[in-house]
């Protein structure tokens, strides 16, 4: 978790994108190779990108207060040591995240990764079980992150670890048990919500017949964050709207591109991960983007950006509870 020095230093920046306009959030896509083969998603099918090896000329441009480095998977970057040093030289703060399947994920590299400046690392776990393996493509994951989680809590008790956890209709009756597992490792947990944006799969899209189920899921994990305080990072805000995003089919009043942008391994820009490129880094002013009308998904990253603001919020965000 962050210092109570870290937590000054971001006091000051929230304030500052705050009183400029900058994204409170980048979601910089290092890479859009992928080892696993989701059917949700379709960046693994990638086999040729170009991408940057400096990414401080994008950061500073935009200057949020938080970055999330993805992909694809992030781990197949040999230099990502080095792209988070970049990240975290080009202000006084920046809180700067990773989400990862976990499969190339170890120790020692967790370790490289907290001595370059990563505040925090996210792992994906949608069952807990092998059936998270399948819905993975990659045999061995679940065991694999069974043995490493808790090792990696016991070995770094000062650094955050996440599960990162898609709320859709294959895994109801199991998100209150993964979230039981994120507090036995001693974990934090934060959630999502599906959505049918990147393959038109509606497969896994929560489903009229079992909104019930999900009005009685958020207001159980309400519950358990008022009880486990820290471990749901997800706030009331996000996950009392679920229900209505699923019943709905979308959410209006998006702030792409305003609360939150994404960035591409080449450097271009998007509003989000769903959206075309629209202009490169250098382009970028925080007047670059208007409101967008897409009201197609719920996913965290523009939820939590445009949840009610307030220092305890922008606190929160970053897993500081004060």
């Amino acid at each position: 978790m962050i210092t109570i020095n870290q937590a000054l230093n971001g006091t000051v920046k929230y304030l500052y994108t705050k009183a400029t306009g900058r994204p409170k959030l980048v979601n910089l896509e290092v890479t859009k190779l992928c080892n696993a083969k989701c059917d949700f998603c379709d960046y693994w099918q990638t086999k040729h990108e170009e991408r940057l090896t400096d990414y401080t000329p994008v950061i500073k441009k935009i200057n949020p207060l938080v970055t999330v480095i993805t992909g694809g998977e992030p781990m197949l970057r040999k230099d990502l040591p080095d792209i988070v040093r970049q990240i975290k030289s080009c202000s006084m703060f920046i809180f700067t995240s990773m989400v990862t399947k976990g499969d190339l994920l170890t120790v020692e590299k967790a370790e490289e990764l907290f001595n370059a400046g990563m505040d925090q690392i996210a792992i994906s776990l949608d069952f807990p079980g092998k059936k998270h393996d399948t819905y993975r493509g990659i045999p061995g994951l679940w065991d694999y992150l069974s043995e490493l989680l808790p090792e990696l809590s016991k070995k770094f008790p000062k650094k955050s670890f996440v599960l990162n956890t898609i709320i859709m209709e294959d895994n109801l009756d199991e998100v209150v048990n993964i979230a039981k597992k994120a507090r036995e490792w001693g974990m934090n947990i934060s959630f999502s919500s599906y959505s049918v944006m990147k393959t038109n799969n509606e497969e896994h899209f929560i489903k009229p017949d079992a909104l019930e189920r999900v009005k009685t899921l958020v207001n159980e994990l309400i519950k358990f964050r008022r009880e486990w305080k820290g471990t749901i990072l997800s706030t009331e805000y996000y996950l009392n709207e679920i229900p209505k995003y699923f019943e709905k089919g979308g959410v209006p009043d998006c702030l792409a591109g305003i609360s939150h942008i994404q960035v591409t391994p080449s450097g271009h820009l998007k509003r989000c991960s769903e959206m075309p490129v629209s202009a490169h880094y250098t382009e970028y002013t925080p007047k670059l983007y208007n409101e967008t009308k897409c009201t197609s998904c719920w996913y965290s990253c523009r939820g939590e950006t445009q949840s009610p603001v307030s220092m305890k919020r922008a606190m929160e965000y970053m897993g500081f509870y004060i």
